[in-house]
Parts: C-alpha cells; structure tokens; sequence
C-alpha cells in the first residue's frame, strides 16, 4: 500500500527534477516577490501607527555627527559588495572590470528594487518625471559607480587566476 502511494509520487518528483531552468527561476522569483510583497502591505499600517507613537514628543535633527558615522558604517555597504563580486566574478559574463562593475550594479539595483519598480511606483504615485528621474537617477548613479569601483579595484588588486 505505501509502495503504490510513493510510487504514484514519483511522475512528480520526477518531473520536477527535469523542470526547465527558466520556468524554475520564473517560479521562485514570484514565490520570493509574493512573500516581499505581502510582508511589506501586510505591516506597513501597524509599523506606522507603532512608530507614531514612539516619535511622538521627539525632533530628529540631522547634524554632522550623523554623516560622520554614516561614512563609518558605509564601509559595511562595500565589504558587502566586495563579497559578492569575489563570489560572482567567474560567472559574470563580461571581460573588462567596466562591464562586469556595471553588470554587478544592475543586479544590486534589480535585487533592491531600484532599477525598474521603484522609478514605476515613483511615478504611479504621482511624482512627476523629472522629480522621478533625479530621485531614481542618483541611486543609479550611486550603485553603479560603487560596483564599477569595486571591480575595477578588485580586479587589479586580485586577478583572476591568482591564488
């Protein structure tokens, strides 16, 4: 009996296992966006009104001594940068540090959201286009040249190929 049951199983595992590369990633990039999405919609009023509550009677004044620290802590932002391309370098496609900086960029803004969504919600909330273009357009400017950076350095300091 339990025979039949796992063996009427098997057309499925087997199935999966032979699934098409694209229509896997397809897959679980809606799986990945579905929960991001629904988890984001789903707190946004509770962390408004809780963090309300908590700001109330309190001024948030940007002084020097904030920028000072964000300096500090963005250091973390380019270890982390350094990390992926280190992994990723091999299988980047380009040949030039430019290139693959520049690919590495793009999919830091894709995985942030920044490349296309942000820029479309931007726009569907009402900003206008140029309010959008400058807005979106720094952080393209930002993450790029940060990931050109990284590969250009990296590169240089460690070629493919050393040990």
């Amino acid at each position: 009996m339990r025979l039949r049951a796992l063996a009427s199983c098997a057309p499925v595992i087997f199935t999966l296992k032979r699934m098409n590369r694209y229509v896997a990633a397809s897959i679980t990039a809606v799986a990945a966006a579905a929960i991001g999405f629904f988890i984001h919609v789903g707190s946004q009023s509770w962390v408004r009104s809780w963090v309300s509550a908590h700001m109330q009677g309190r001024e948030v004044i940007p002084s020097w001594d904030v920028r000072y620290v964000a300096l500090l802590t963005s250091v973390e932002t380019g270890l982390g940068l350094v990390v992926l391309y280190a992994l990723i370098r091999p299988a980047l496609p380009g040949k030039s540090s430019f290139s693959r900086g520049l690919l590495l960029g793009i999919l830091m803004l894709a995985v942030m959201g920044r490349l296309f969504r942000q820029p479309v919600m931007n726009l569907v909330i009402g900003n206008p286009l140029p309010v959008v273009a400058v807005q979106d357009g720094i952080s393209w400017v930002l993450w790029t040249s940060m990931a050109i950076v990284v590969a250009a350095v990296y590169d240089v300091l460690s070629p493919e190929g050393a040990p």
